[in-house]
């Protein structure tokens, strides 16, 4: 992204600030270099693609060529040249030429002469330049800087520019609301109300080290920020420090307000685990001193007490997995058939065949995790039979 030269002025006060609002043509850069030379006997000896567009003819066409071929009216080449060698050069003028195809052109000339370093007048150069290009693209350019401006306006975050000297040279309509005097102010001044710069200042840092930063910041206003901090560099070669900044207080406090929730859920789920983890070993050890003929149905229920003991264990090993609080030191390459096999012999009824297979970089949990798929798809899906365990990358296992 680039500035227009000519949207740039300076204050009093030598600061320069960019007013989106000016009504100034756009600096053009197309013409930025002499483009033609003829020496002193009239032939053109440089010619670059601009000429050769504006003219018709190609460059290895021009050089050579004399110059009165691509005059309308050669009288106008004298005018032009008693001018220019009594002046010493001419600006903005006016002049009608012919194309190779004898269309006419309207053209405007900054010339000058040029001589060699005994002070003999070789010939003059300068810009030719199209007048109908020259406001074609001045209008072009013109539109796509209130485009852009217009963008930078409706954006919902702040934009700003700030010189080497942290002087805010332009500030988007956000910006603006936000602080209504800024210009003459440094950024540690408008953001935080300071009266020194920060320690250590991002600002600065992008200047020197000519690269991008990001990084949070509360302002004065309450309101936290991340803010993205860019080299810029304008069309003058004047470097600036474009920055970006996005409020996101309300996604911070969104996320203390579910970390304290998960929190809260976390301690309820450790107490309910212990006193249920509590009643289930206060009953299986009541249910094993029962004496009974029907050892059947007392093998039964104290299986049941086992699994619902190991169930309660696992929901723990599960609320690690979910809310990450694995170990990255548990973390290990599984083979996934070998995990799914060591399932297989607590669900003796029911008959349970993979596809295929595969590694996974994780850690013990994921065993917890397949088996509450597959008690989940006995108990509510009545399966007896699963006839593979499909593994679908970025999503949890298909089950049939």
């Amino acid at each position: 992204m680039e500035a227009s030269k000519n949207t740039i002025k300076k204050n009093k006060n030598d600061i320069k600030y960019i007013d989106y609002l000016q009504n100034t043509e756009p600096y053009n850069p197309v013409y930025a270099y002499p483009n033609l030379s003829v020496n002193r006997d009239g032939i053109i000896v440089y010619a670059d693609r601009n000429v050769s567009r504006i003219l018709g003819y190609t460059k290895s066409e021009l050089i050579g060529m004399e110059a009165t071929n691509i005059y309308v009216n050669t009288i106008d080449r004298e005018i032009l040249l008693k001018e220019l060698y009594t002046k010493g050069s001419i600006q903005d003028y006016s002049v009608t030429l012919k194309r190779k195809d004898g269309k006419v052109v309207q053209c405007q000339l900054e010339m000058s002469i040029f001589k060699d370093s005994y002070g003999k007048v070789l010939g003059h150069t300068g810009i030719l330049k199209d007048i109908k290009f020259e406001k074609d693209l001045r209008l072009k350019i013109e539109k796509e800087n209130q485009r852009l401006f217009h963008v930078l306006e409706q954006l919902p975050v702040y934009v700003c520019l700030y010189d080497k000297r942290r002087n805010i040279i332009y500030a988007n309509k956000y910006l603006r609301n936000r602080f209504q005097k800024f210009k003459n102010k440094k950024c540690y001044q408008i953001f935080y109300g300071k009266n020194e710069s920060c320690e250590k200042c991002p600002v600065m840092d992008v200047f020197t080290s000519n690269s991008p930063m990001i990084y949070e910041k509360t302002q004065i206003d309450g309101r936290t920020y991340q803010i993205h901090d860019y080299p810029f560099l304008d069309i003058d070669g004047d470097k600036y420090v474009l920055e970006l900044g996005i409020d996101i207080s309300d996604k911070l406090i969104a996320e203390n307000n579910l970390r304290s929730a998960n929190e809260t859920l976390d301690i309820i789920n450790k107490v309910l685990r212990h006193d249920i983890l509590n009643d289930l070993t206060v009953a299986l050890n009541y249910c094993d001193l029962i004496k009974t003929e029907d050892q059947t149905t007392k093998n039964i229920v104290m299986q049941t007490i086992s699994k619902c003991v190991d169930l309660i264990e696992k929901t723990g090993e599960l609320e690690k997995a979910f809310n990450k609080k694995i170990n990255s030191n548990d973390v290990k390459l599984f083979d996934i058939n070998v995990k799914i096999a060591e399932l297989v012999k607590h669900y003796p009824e029911i008959n349970i065949n993979t596809l295929g297979g595969c590694k996974i970089l994780v850690d013990e949990s994921i065993t917890t995790v397949f088996d509450n798929i597959i008690r989940n798809a006995k108990m509510h899906g009545k399966a007896n039979n699963i006839k593979r365990i499909l593994i679908n990358f970025g999503s949890v296992p298909a089950i049939d």
